[in-house]
């Protein structure tokens, strides 16, 4: 039998959760909620119904249904906790989403409304608190811990041993090294290396990759006359 799901949340991360929780989950999804101001005329999603976050626990009560808050890092993170917390206030569950790839996670090692993605990502030992996000091929180093309301884009190696705060980004192919330790609420752009540790509120920002001085044709010509 399927567990019923709500989604908070109808944009570009509302569709990705939903495109997995839909085909690889034991969850049923029977609608969407977002705020009263930021509903759609129609009020309808993929052919589900959306309601108004303010009065969703009238059609939809907590005692039949969980919840899942498909936020993305506004505020780092912080919006999105907000939300988690006021659907836990209506008394809803938080859903939690890992794919059905990763073989060898243990339920201790996954929060609540945590949603991980394909890529064996968790090590032994490792874990990962309330309401983060592990997107495709990240790695989660060995005991390491990674706190609540974190953002952890694809390619992200996070090394054994090491503890990321709560309400962290990081970006994509960002790097942390072995016994590391960065603050809560720091920004770890794509590409970064943090071999040391960080104190709180950190940003760390990786120098984008200037274009280089010919086209792409004048390039190829160069090359294809050598």
């Amino acid at each position: 039998m399927h567990k019923k799901l709500v989604i908070f949340g109808i944009g570009k991360i509302g569709q990705v959760v939903y495109h997995h929780f839909s085909t690889d989950s034991a969850y049923k999804i029977a609608a969407f909620t977002l705020d009263r101001a930021f509903l759609p005329a129609g009020r309808k999603f993929d052919g589900l119904p959306v309601v108004a976050f303010e009065e969703v626990e009238k059609q939809y009560p907590p005692n039949e249904y969980d919840m899942f808050v498909a936020i993305g890092y506004h505020q780092l993170n912080q919006l999105r906790a907000d939300r988690c917390q006021s659907a836990k206030q209506k008394g809803y569950q938080l859903a939690r989403y890992i794919s059905s790839q990763n073989k060898h996670h243990l339920p201790e090692q996954i929060g609540e409304n945590c949603f991980v993605m394909s890529g064996e990502p968790l090590q032994p030992h490792s874990k990962i608190g309330d309401d983060t996000f592990i997107w495709t091929n990240a790695l989660i180093g060995h005991h390491s811990i990674v706190g609540s309301h974190c953002w952890v884009t694809s390619g992200v190696a996070i090394g054994g041993n090491s503890r990321i705060g709560d309400y962290c980004f990081m970006g994509l192919g960002s790097t942390v090294g072995h016994e590391v330790t960065v603050g809560a609420k720091s920004l770890i752009g794509a590409g970064a290396l943090i071999a040391k540790d960080a104190p709180e509120n950190s940003v760390y920002i990786q120098p984008e990759t200037p274009r280089f001085r010919l086209t792409s044709q004048q390039f190829l010509k160069m090359n294809t006359l050598k």
